[in-house]
């Protein structure tokens, strides 16, 4: 008898539909997610920003909706930022409010613009009433922003795609913005749709990007890697306060992770640590065969892993490792071998191996009491 696909340990909705995680954020003591959700169907349709929290990261309690689409559109994907200086005026000094930055796309003219809405619960949420902050045109890919402090020039920074490049925009009260840079793709990189920035300030600055990638590139995938179509490849450089510049020494794709499923990842907010959250989409035929619809969802998030820049023979790369409160957890099963570690749990496999820099996300489907299928 097969057993339920529905991973213990991942997050999953209750219901519906669910794709990129959005503003992960440590905030009032809990570690929060968003996630593009549809809960009425169980394919991609009209997106809201749903909401889960966590004390542990492994655990999670599903939390009412947080954002509804409007009259400017469905609510694509964006991200979070903690006020604590209460630059925006909507929260205190004692109560600092959480900013989520979002598009807004308006399904039938395609026009994406950059919002803002804001709590200081937590829970419930107003959007600003001076929406977008950043207009859009009809037609004009522009979204996904990803805020963070700008160390170098002060004030504040945002980093969006528009499909075939990165805009960066710098802010001083963060609500009203001013474009200062733009990074578009070396020759050598993967080529295709960009969408879903992050950057990650380490001893250097990762700048990760989610990619529709046409098979006319797959020549370029690492020999590690089986070439597919989404994926997430990333660049390190510098940030000079008004844009990224990659390395010159980078003359080579690199993927955040190997395998077929892992798209659309971030990274928590407001935290020491750089702990990233990807959407582990269906893209595969072992996402096919692990068919969750009819168990009255689809959608899936990764665990969420430590990432850290290290120096290597090879140059920069990306080194992962699980969660340390992963290694006592019991209901999934975490494996340890030679060179890293395999976790299962329902019918998603996390691989990271070579010493953590090589990770591998898949699908299986689920037919007997251990999760092997």
């Amino acid at each position: 008898m097969e057993l339920s696909r529905r991973p213990k340990l991942h997050f999953t909705p209750k219901r519906g539909w669910m794709n990129d995680p959005n503003g992960p954020v440590r905030y009032r003591g809990e570690y929060h997610v968003f996630f593009q959700h549809d809960p009425e169907k169980l394919e991609w349709g009209l997106m809201h920003w749903s909401h889960a929290k966590s004390k542990d990261l492994l655990h999670w309690e599903e939390l009412p909706i947080a954002l509804y689409p409007d009259e400017e559109g469905a609510i694509f994907s964006g991200s979070a930022f903690v006020d604590e200086k209460n630059i925006s005026g909507f929260g205190s000094a004692d109560e600092p409010a959480l900013l989520l930055f979002y598009t807004s796309h308006n399904m039938e003219t395609g026009r994406e613009e950059q919002c803002l809405a804001y709590t200081t619960d937590g829970v419930t949420f107003q959007k600003y009433a001076h929406n977008p902050i950043i207009p859009g045109a009809d037609h004009t890919p522009a979204r996904d922003p990803q805020v963070f402090a700008n160390k170098i020039l002060g004030g504040y920074s945002m980093v969006l795609t528009t499909e075939d490049k990165a805009e960066f925009y710098h802010s001083t009260d963060i609500i009203h913005w001013e474009k200062t840079g733009e990074f578009r793709l070396p020759e050598y990189a993967l080529k295709g749709m960009i969408e879903c920035p992050c950057m990650v300030f380490d001893e250097k600055v990762v700048l990760m990007l989610s990619m529709d990638v046409p098979e006319n590139e797959f020549d370029k995938f690492p020999k590690e890697a089986v070439p597919h179509k989404r994926v997430m490849q990333y660049f390190v450089g510098d940030f000079d306060g008004k844009k990224f510049a990659a390395d010159e020494a980078q003359k080579e794709v690199l993927l955040v992770d190997y395998g077929e499923d892992f798209y659309a990842g971030t990274v928590f907010a407001n935290v020491d640590e750089h702990i990233l959250i990807a959407w582990l989409g269906n893209f595969s035929e072992g996402a096919k065969h692990a068919n969750t619809k009819e168990e009255g969802f689809n959608g899936i998030l990764s665990m969420p892993r430590m990432i850290k820049l290290q120096m290597t023979s090879e140059g920069w790369r990306l080194h992962h490792e699980f969660i340390e409160v992963l290694k006592a957890e019991e209901g999934g099963s975490l494996i340890s071998k030679e060179d890293g570690e395999i976790l299962t749990d329902g019918c998603v496999r996390e691989e990271i191996k070579e010493g953590g820099f090589i990770c591998a996300t898949s699908f299986h489907s689920v037919i007997n009491a251990e999760g092997i299928p």
